[in-house]
């Protein structure tokens, strides 16, 4: 009979290693696979240790989805400098599909937390939000309406990318530049999105 591995005490782990590594598994292995277990032996430890660093799968989870709404922020104010109008929304939209692209996990993350009552998480997602906001205002949205395009032009480009959809399909630039024409006619249409 083989002995079980022994965890070694190993580097030293801190909690935003284990966060990281974490988010990293859920890209790896999906979000729905990510378990404690898997966490402790990614980074070399016994599952009681990580709860030094966190209360439980619950949490990891949150403060993954908290990573994964900084990250992507980051990616799309990068995105939006220095750019205005139709290329600046497309510049977003590829920042968040490339994310998406690349972290499928923290994309579930983000899926997950959104409509939970967690005001540090809302505080985060508006500066993720601000962006793009600011920049469907420029086509002469007011604040209601640039909120109902922020939220349809969101889903969208997140679509593109959804789970189970077979690569090239849907995913490729001209297709998200036609997305992105058709956000920018409607827009410039000036009845859209309706409120009603």
């Amino acid at each position: 009979m083989t002995p079980a591995r022994t965890r070694t005490a190993g580097p030293f782990l801190d909690r935003v290693t284990l966060i990281a590594t974490a988010a990293d598994l859920a890209d790896r292995d999906g979000w729905a696979n990510l378990t404690l277990s898997r966490v402790a032996e990614a980074v070399d430890r016994h599952v009681s240790s990580l709860y030094t660093h966190v209360d439980g799968l619950d949490e990891l989870r949150r403060e993954i989805s908290l990573l994964a709404v900084d990250e992507l922020a980051d990616a799309v104010w990068t995105a939006s400098v220095g750019r205005a109008g139709a290329d600046a929304l497309e510049s977003i939209a590829h920042a968040q599909r490339d994310f998406g692209r690349l972290h499928p996990g923290r994309l579930a993350a983000l899926r997950d937390r959104i409509g939970i009552d967690d005001p540090e998480f809302r505080s985060r997602a508006w500066r993720l939000a601000l962006p793009t906001r600011t920049v469907l205002m420029s086509f002469g949205l007011d604040e209601e309406r640039a909120a109902r395009a922020h939220v349809v032009f969101s889903a969208t480009i997140r679509g593109l990318v959804a789970p189970g959809t077979p690569p090239g399909v849907g995913d490729d630039d001209a297709t998200l530049h036609a997305a992105v024409d058709l956000f920018v006619t409607a827009i410039g249409s000036g009845d859209w999105p309706s409120l009603d």
